[in-house]
């Protein structure tokens, strides 16, 4: 794979998270499994020949956790971004 495939995957990903987001349901991607490719690769079964890139969590969002309530800080999209009409 190269450059453009790793964008297309990308957009994948954000695609399948906004299409789980309007049936209701929550997701997470996870990039740091990534970091661990041999273990998963042994835990699912994996052939040799498949990569591993990111997992992702899906369910229901527990909105009564707390844990769910974190909200970190963002800078202001002006402060990164020149938009050019």
């Amino acid at each position: 794979m190269g450059p453009p495939q790793w964008s297309d995957l990308g957009m994948f990903l954000q695609t399948f998270m906004l299409l789980a987001t309007e049936a209701g349901l929550a997701t997470c991607a996870q990039e740091a499994w990534a970091t661990k490719p041999q273990t998963v690769a042994e835990y699912v079964d994996a052939p040799g020949t498949s990569m591993l890139f990111c997992g992702m969590a899906i369910g229901y969002e527990d909105t009564t956790e707390a844990v769910n309530t974190l909200r970190s800080h963002r800078f202001p999209v002006e402060s990164f971004t020149t938009f050019i009409s």
